[in-house]
């Protein structure tokens, strides 16, 4: 199993700040997952967008450009 790239510790305190007053451990968890999921998503539709503009580099529009096609 891979480690998760955020950290337990944050997704409690994201929950919280979101209003919860208690975080069940596997809630953190599954929003951890959600999100590396959803980062991955972009930043592939992010590299696509710079392929196809004929660039290396990852632009802060590519970001946003993916982020409105990802999150709809």
């Amino acid at each position: 199993m891979n480690k998760p790239v955020f950290s337990l510790f944050d997704m409690d305190g994201m929950l919280r700040n979101a209003g919860a007053e208690r975080v069940d451990e596997h809630a953190s968890r599954k929003l951890s997952e959600i999100l590396e999921d959803s980062a991955k998503e972009l930043m592939h539709r992010a590299r696509v967008l710079a392929y196809y503009a004929g660039r290396k580099d990852i632009t802060r529009d590519d970001i946003r450009l993916a982020a409105q096609m990802v999150m709809g």
